[in-house]
């Protein structure tokens, strides 16, 4: 059993890469804001944003895990900090068009300050930067440049096959 997770900035693609890469890969994919809502702890208003234990959202990965027993994709802006045995393959999502991005970011309705944020985000990698530290197998898609992603599962699964 393999399993993808897929982060990066808010905005910048990750359910629709990983929903059409299960697909391509015959993977189940799992969009993790139901669990996120699930396991928050409340909402911090100066940072406009759920308040989630990592470790909790960890333990909850891992029993989808455990009890799927298939190969799957994660997709999720805080996946990145799940532990590195649990993963096979980490897919960061970039949106190198930041004039996109914003107009992705202000059509959720984020405020123009979250909005500010998650472009210092995108701009400086910090969910690419943060997977770099786990130490994970590391495929970095740009989603602002045409994707195939019958390719890209292809590529994958090179990738996944040198990880055995």
């Amino acid at each position: 059993m393999k399993t993808i997770i897929i982060s990066g900035t808010p905005a910048s693609g990750k359910t629709t890469l990983g929903k059409k890469l299960a697909k391509n890969l015959g993977f189940k994919f799992f969009d993790l804001e139901p669990i996120l809502e699930k396991i928050s702890e409340g909402y911090d208003r100066r940072k406009q944003c759920r308040i989630i234990d990592l470790k909790k959202l960890g333990r909850e990965v891992i029993k989808i895990i455990k009890n799927e027993k298939k190969n799957l994709i994660f997709s999720s802006h805080l996946i990145h900090h799940l532990p590195k045995k649990d993963v096979d393959l980490c897919i960061i999502t970039r949106c190198s068009d930041l004039k996109q991005l914003k107009k992705r970011l202000e059509k959720r309705g984020y405020s123009p300050q979250k909005v500010e944020e998650n472009l210092q985000c995108e701009i400086f990698g910090v969910c690419l930067e943060e997977a770099a530290r786990k130490g994970y197998l590391i495929i970095s898609v740009d989603t602002c440049k045409k994707i195939d992603p019958v390719q890209l599962s292809r590529e994958l699964k090179k990738k996944l096959a040198k990880s055995l």
